[in-house]
């Protein structure tokens, strides 16, 4: 089995958050044993933290479809995921004093967290059409507000109108969002068992 084949299973994710979380119960336990708070323990704490988050956001990408279409997607997805990783890793360890660093790497988690959530309604991975029709619109809708949020982040935009419409279009996507589960079960529903 290739590394990228085993790096792509949900299996894989779901046992790293779950070594995540044992590492943040372990350097907290520390801490409390000790009761001492360092800067060491501080970053290693997030560093947990934020491994767990990866694999977590990342896990919907594994969703995406292997072959076809979809493959180039789905290893975009989780090499932009990785990428967003090791930025924010590197600066908790590294502290770069830089603003530019930190913007690109707010729009670099952006794009992973919004590749991956829309990705799996892009590429097909859903197979009722009721369910469908919902996923495009919010993978649409995904798309639009990672593209507002990084030029918001990256020109440093403070007209209050924008955000108000980037705010409105969230909204519009969570009740899309929300609304492909409940189709997923009104479909479900209907279905003898």
């Amino acid at each position: 089995m290739k590394l990228t084949e085993w790096a792509g299973r949900p299996q894989t994710h779901i046992l790293g958050l779950l070594v995540s979380l044992l590492a943040v119960l372990a350097v907290v336990g520390v801490m409390v044993g000790t009761l001492e708070y360092t800067n060491t323990r501080g970053r290693l704490l997030l560093t947990a933290l934020l491994t767990g988050g990866y694999f977590l956001t990342s896990l919907p990408a594994t969703a995406m479809p292997r072959t076809g279409a979809g493959r180039g997607l789905r290893t975009a997805a989780l090499a932009l995921a990785m990428a967003a990783l090791l930025l924010l890793v590197s600066g908790v360890w590294l502290m770069p004093d830089s603003d530019g660093y930190w913007k690109a790497t707010a729009i670099v988690t952006l794009l992973a967290l919004g590749l991956a959530c829309s990705g799996p309604g892009l590429t097909g991975g859903l197979n009722a059409r009721e369910v469908r029709a919902f996923a495009w619109p919010s993978a649409a809708l995904l798309a639009l507000l990672t593209a507002l949020a990084g030029l918001g982040i990256g020109l440093e935009v403070r007209i209050p109108f924008y955000w108000w419409a980037f705010v409105l279009l969230a909204l519009c996507w969570v009740a899309v969002s929300v609304a492909i589960p409940l189709a997923w079960y009104w479909r479900s529903r209907g279905r003898p068992r």
